[in-house]
């Protein structure tokens, strides 16, 4: 019989060195604001996308799909469109 060996000394992993601190965020802008465009313009622009899509879409979408269709379409469009305007900003 032989004698018994020896465990061998296991080597230890070498110490991860400490994270970097981060750098600061960048500060971000207002939500508030828009990108150089007055609140106004922003408006008038949503209220004239409504229109043409009453005026046009909805003639449209009669033709093509039938007076439910139409009616329906309009109305979860325009309760989308309408929730979205008047959500609050995060």
């Amino acid at each position: 019989m032989s004698a018994p060996r020896r465990a061998q000394p296991t080597a230890r992993p070498a110490p991860r060195p400490a994270p970097k601190p981060r750098a600061a965020p960048k500060p971000r802008k207002p939500a508030g604001k828009a990108r150089g465009v007055p609140g106004w313009v922003r408006r008038w622009w949503k209220v004239g996308l409504l229109v043409t899509l009453v005026l046009l879409g909805i003639p449209l979408a009669h033709a093509l799909f039938g007076e439910v269709v139409a009616l329906l379409g309009a109305a979860v469009l325009f309760g989308f469109l309408l929730g979205r305007w008047t959500a609050p900003i995060r």
